[in-house]
């Protein structure tokens, strides 16, 4: 139980710091609060590394627990950057599958996203997500602030395509391009992995109904020879 609370408590907090860190992001603040909302950064990060290095102490593969925890790695850097702030949301989802993780009932989802792939699917398109907003932040003079980036690259990715925002530059429409066939791509991923997934849970389960009624077949054939035996023996 007390398990389950610290890890219930670390997501609040890791959602309450992606809060803060979008809202000075986006947002005019004091520099003070500022300063307070990076010191509330650099702390929690600070913590996240004690539970990593204790964690990666008692397990008795460490390598093998570096390797499953590399993405949970880079949302414990505490660098004052939009690039670092934005890979909170991967430290989010690492506590969010540790707390599936624990809980009984939930293991299926975990387990799920493990067998599918999904959960790598959708870490590469939050990576893929933020590169293609940072680089056409940065290459295109049209766009000058990262929530205009943002809003562009997923809009070019569903292919709504508002036209609110557009590029203006050669390099800008490339990234646009990029971000739009990346889109489609990751779509039809994530469409087959489900449909995959769903597909073999069917065969699955006709599979299972349909050795369970072999069994139940074979015991009303062992059944029927235990009769026919006794009925031998009455008659003899």
């Amino acid at each position: 139980m007390k398990k389950r609370l610290v890890y219930f408590g670390g997501i609040i907090v890791t959602i309450l710091d992606i809060l803060f860190l979008m809202y000075i992001t986006f947002y005019p603040v004091a520099a003070s609060f500022k300063y307070q909302v990076i010191a509330f950064d650099m702390l929690l990060c600070v913590c996240f590394w004690i539970e990593f290095l204790y964690n990666m102490k008692k397990a008795d593969d460490k390598k093998k627990y570096v390797k499953d925890n590399s993405l949970g790695i880079l949302g414990m850097l505490p660098f004052n950057s939009i690039f670092m702030r934005a890979f909170r949301f991967i430290k989010l989802a690492q506590f969010i599958k540790i707390y599936v993780l624990i809980r009984d009932d939930e293991k299926v989802v975990a387990n799920f996203l493990k067998k599918t792939y999904l959960d790598k699917a959708i870490a590469c398109t939050i990576i893929f997500i933020i590169l293609i907003t940072i680089l056409v932040w940065f290459v295109d003079a049209g766009i000058t602030d990262f929530e205009t980036a943002i809003w562009y690259t997923f809009a070019s990715m569903t292919s709504t395509g508002y036209g609110d925002v557009v590029p203006t530059t050669v390099s800008g429409r490339i990234v646009g391009i990029v971000a739009m066939i990346g889109g489609i791509m990751i779509f039809s991923l994530m469409t087959a992995i489900i449909s995959s997934a769903y597909v073999s849970r069917l065969n699955r389960e006709n599979r299972e109904d349909l050795e369970s009624k072999i069994d139940d077949l074979a015991r009303n054939v062992d059944e029927l020879n235990r009769k026919i035996d006794e009925l031998n023996r009455k008659i003899e």
